[in-house]
């Protein structure tokens, strides 16, 4: 582990020298410390340490998952959505909609009604002031 001075305080821009960012850059390739870990760790920004690599040319590297935590994933992605579950969502959603045009036709009949046996305008024209 690296130990700089003064890691509590909040740093300022360019406060490190090319030797810290260097060493904050290995502990990152080496280690299984996360970007945002890094970041609370030594008090600086979450783009610091990859633009601190694009500066001194090395390239980022993808973070692999261990396997068994990319197996776990998975399986809780295909339990969690099933084909059967999504027919069934959809199932309900037809006949909610279904449900929902006919209560529109049942609305849109009363007012025609009492437009019609009353004589009283109960939908707003287009373009009149009211």
């Amino acid at each position: 582990m690296i130990y700089f001075k003064s890691t509590q305080q909040r740093r300022t821009k360019n406060n490190f020298s090319p030797e810290e960012k260097m060493a904050m850059i290995q502990e990152y390739l080496t280690t299984d410390v996360s970007m945002s870990e890094m970041t609370r760790k030594y008090h600086i920004g979450h783009s610091s340490i990859p633009r601190w690599m694009a500066n001194f040319g090395i390239p980022m590297p993808e973070r692999v998952l261990p396997s068994n935590v990319m197996v776990q994933q998975n399986e809780k992605q295909t339990s969690a959505i099933t084909v059967e579950s999504l027919e069934s969502q959809l199932k309900s959603l037809q006949a909610e909609l279904e449900r929902e045009k006919l209560r529109n036709l049942a609305l849109n009949t009363m007012i025609d009604v009492a437009e019609e046996e009353l004589h009283i305008d109960i939908r707003k024209k287009a373009g009149a002031k009211q």
